[in-house]
């Protein structure tokens, strides 16, 4: 595992027990049964942890495929920020130049993820799955053994 994995790991602990801990809560003692499970986890294929980065009760299969769209985009820029990204400092993230080449040297998991929101024939097939109680899983794997995971999974 490489330093920048590691530091990855730190970061996503911290960030996603602030984060989900409240909606976690939130949605266990919201009563009643039904509904559409969802969530946003990093996988590390070393080590086998697992990180829960954000998570949503959805009250229907709609909901939750709208949910997911809107959680992708927002993972990919975390991943693979855009130059004016208000948290960084200036000049931390620079754009390629105008026809520079990008080859990311592996897997792109930010394009991957900038991508669903946009993908119709995927949306049909993971509201047909939910629909029949099924599990919906989309995986983003990068090059340095971590796969990124936007999941929905019917509750009964």
């Amino acid at each position: 595992m490489d330093f920048t994995a590691l530091c990855l790991g730190a970061l996503i602990m911290t960030v996603s027990a602030a984060l989900t801990g409240f909606a976690v809560a939130a949605a266990r003692t919201s009563g009643g049964v039904g509904g559409v499970w969802c969530e946003v986890t990093v996988l590390d294929a070393d080590t086998h942890r697992e990180w829960l980065l954000d998570c949503h009760r959805a009250r229907n299969p709609r909901r939750a495929l709208r949910w997911i769209r809107a959680q992708a985009p927002r993972l990919a820029d975390r991943i693979d920020p855009p130059p004016d990204a208000p948290w960084a400092a200036p000049g931390t993230v620079r754009p390629y130049g105008p026809g520079e080449p990008y080859d990311p040297g592996g897997p792109d998991p930010a394009a991957v993820l900038r991508r669903r929101p946009s993908d119709g024939i995927a949306d049909r097939e993971a509201l047909r799955v939910l629909e029949d109680g099924g599990l919906h899983v989309l995986t983003a794997p990068d090059g340095d053994g971590l796969r990124y995971r936007l999941s929905a999974r019917a509750l009964r």
